[in-house]
């Protein structure tokens, strides 16, 4: 089984087309307010349009009203809905789009009833990456994203040791803040080195 690769933080067509011509398996869009990768709906929505369904979409979301998420779930087609608040099990229910819910290597998802975890570090974007040994135990109960901190150098070590099911990416394929094409390639093209 090959690894599975999500881009998140998409903004521009190219860098949707640079990813899937990379061989990318999910596309995130974040809808977060807060967020300096925060996209419009309605400019995710020609994004999405523009590429026609050659992969998972997922649209990321934190502590958003319920109502908001479904809807923009339902006039993006969204494959998944990613969570990264205080949302529970209520929320997550009447959603009726499939979950990937964020969590740290300090939770304890077992009463969580989502269909993907996503472990990142306590604080996006700072600090050390996750460790991989706890990182590789949760992989192993778990349907597992493996996020926070990864880059096209060590993308290949944390597929290696975590045995993820996906491994996600926003950062590490940027330069100065927006999308580097030749990263994103360079990064799918490392993480499909593997065969778990």
């Amino acid at each position: 089984m090959r690894i599975k690769v999500k881009i998140c933080g998409i903004r521009t067509i190219e860098a949707a087309k640079a990813a899937i011509d990379a061989g990318a398996d999910f596309l995130g869009f974040n809808f977060v307010p807060t967020s300096k990768r925060f996209i419009d709906p309605q400019k995710a929505l020609e994004i999405i349009n523009s590429i026609g369904g050659q992969v998972k979409i997922v649209g990321v979301f934190q502590n958003a009203l319920v109502g908001n998420v479904i809807q923009i779930a339902s006039n993006l087609g969204l494959d998944f809905v990613q969570l990264h608040g205080y949302e529970n099990n209520n929320y997550i229910k009447a959603l009726k789009t499939p979950v990937i819910k964020s969590i740290t290597t300090y939770d304890q998802p077992q009463s969580i009833k989502a269909d993907y975890f996503i472990l990142d570090r306590v604080r996006r974007g700072e600090g050390e990456m996750v460790d991989l040994e706890k990182g590789a135990q949760l992989a192993f109960k778990l349907p597992l994203f493996f996020a926070g901190g990864l880059n096209s150098e060590n993308v290949l070590e944390v597929v290696t040791k975590v045995r993820p099911f996906a491994v996600d990416v926003a950062g590490g394929v940027e330069t100065d803040g927006v999308q580097d094409l030749e990263k994103i390639r360079l990064f799918v093209r490392n993480a499909k080195g593997v065969t778990l």
